[in-house]
C-alpha cells in the first residue's frame, strides 16, 4: 500500500482545511451580541432591531446560497433609523461601517443613467473603461452591506437590476462582462414613500405574515414597488416615528460621538441643552435626526476644539448664566 503521507500536498491541504474551518466559523453570527450591537447605535426600534438580529443569523447559516445572505426593504419616515441601522449591520458582520456601499437614489433617477452609473456602460460608450460603481468595488470585496437609500427615487431600470442581483446574487458589467458576486453580501432597500399609508393600511392586523401581506399588497397597488420585485425580499420592516425621550437618548448619542471626535469624554450633558437641541430640530422636523446632527455641531464643536486646546479629556457641557453652552474639565 502506498505511503499516504506521499499522496498529496499535505502543507497545502492544511493550509486549505484551515481556511475552510475559517469560512464556516464567519458563517456563524452571535445573535445576543449582534442584537446589543445594533440596539447600542439605534434606538425606539427594538421590536425591528431583535428580528433583523434573528434573521441574519438564521441567513447566514445557509451554506449553499445562490443570493444574498439577506435582503430586506426598510420602510418609514425620515430620521427613524434605516440608514443608521444598516451601518451597525456593516460594522459588526465586516468590520467597520466602510464596508458598506451607499447609494442616494435620487441620483440614480436619470432615465438609463442609473443603470450605467451601478453596472459601468456598454463597451464603446464614454466612461466605459471605469466600470460601475456598485460592481467595481464588488468585485475588489464582495462582503457588504448594499444599501439603496429613497429606492422609489431609482430610474425603473435600477430596479430591474434588483431582479437579478436578489434573485441570483450575481450582476454583470456591461462593458466587461464579468460578473460581481452579492452571495456574501446583505443587500438593504429604504423608502419614505408612503410609510404613513402602509402603516394604516396594517392597523389591527396582528398576525406578522398577515401583516407582511398587507403591506406587500398596499405597495403594488400604489405602483412604488413592482410585485416580483416584492417577492425577492426577505423581510420588509416598517419603522416607527421616535417619540421625544428616544430622540433625546439619540442627542445625547451624538453628542458624545462629537466630543469621540475631539479626543473628549463627556461626563455630563445639561439637560436644558438636550431640550435646545430638540426644539431647533423640532422646527425643521422634516429633515430627522440628520439635520439633529449638524444642530449638535453648531452648538458644541466651537466650545470642543478650545477644550481640546486646553488639554481637557473628559469633560461636561455645562449651560452659562447667559444661556450659552459652556464645557468645562
Amino acid at each position: 500500500m502506498s505511503d499516504i503521507k506521499k499522496m498529496t500536498d499535505w502543507e497545502k491541504l492544511t493550509a486549505m482545511l484551515k481556511d475552510s474551518h475559517e469560512e464556516e466559523k464567519t458563517r456563524v453570527i452571535d445573535e445576543a451580541a449582534l442584537n446589543l450591537h445594533l440596539k447600542s447605535r439605534v434606538k425606539g426600534q427594538d421590536q425591528i432591531v431583535e428580528d433583523v438580529s434573528k434573521l441574519l443569523r438564521l441567513r447566514a447559516l445557509v451554506e449553499k446560497r445562490s443570493k444574498p445572505i439577506c435582503s430586506m426593504l426598510f420602510l418609514g419616515p425620515t430620521g427613524t433609523g434605516k440608514t443608521e441601522l444598516a451601518k451597525a449591520i456593516a460594522e459588526f458582520l465586516y468590520g467597520h461601517e466602510k464596508n458598506m456601499l451607499r447609494f442616494d437614489c435620487s441620483e440614480l433617477s436619470s432615465g438609463g443613467m442609473g443603470k450605467s452609473r451601478l453596472v459601468g456602460s456598454a463597451p464603446g460608450f464614454v466612461g466605459s473603461e471605469s466600470g460601475g460603481q456598485l460592481t467595481r468595488p464588488m468585485f475588489a470585496n464582495p462582503k457588504r452591506v448594499v444599501l439603496f437609500d429613497e429606492i422609489e427615487k431609482a430610474d425603473s431600470s435600477v430596479f430591474d437590476l434588483f431582479l437579478q442581483m436578489l434573485g441570483d446574487g450575481r450582476l454583470t458589467e456591461q462593458s466587461t462582462g464579468k460578473t460581481a458576486d452579492f452571495t456574501e453580501s446583505v443587500i438593504i432597500l429604504t423608502s419614505n414613500a408612503l410609510a404613513e399609508e402602509v402603516s394604516k393600511s396594517i392597523q389591527g392586523v396582528d398576525d406578522p405574515h398577515e401583516k407582511l401581506n398587507a403591506m406587500k399588497t398596499y405597495l403594488s397597488d400604489s405602483k412604488v414597488f413592482r410585485p416580483e420585485i416584492l417577492g425577492r425580499f426577505d423581510k420588509i420592516y416598517l419603522f416607527n416615528p421616535l417619540d421625544g425621550f428616544t430622540v433625546a437618548e439619540v442627542a445625547i448619542q451624538k453628542i458624545a460621538k462629537l466630543a469621540g471626535d475631539y479626543g473628549l469624554t463627556i461626563d455630563f450633558v445639561a439637560p436644558e441643552l438636550i431640550m435646545s437641541a430638540l426644539k431647533s430640530n423640532e422646527k425643521i422636523s422634516k429633515f430627522g435626526i440628520r439635520e439633529l446632527e449638524r444642530i449638535i455641531f453648531e452648538m458644541f464643536a466651537d466650545q470642543m476644539v478650545v477644550a481640546k486646546k486646553n488639554g481637557q479629556k473628559k469633560v461636561k457641557c455645562e449651560i452659562s448664566a447667559e444661556g450659552q453652552v459652556k464645557i468645562a474639565g
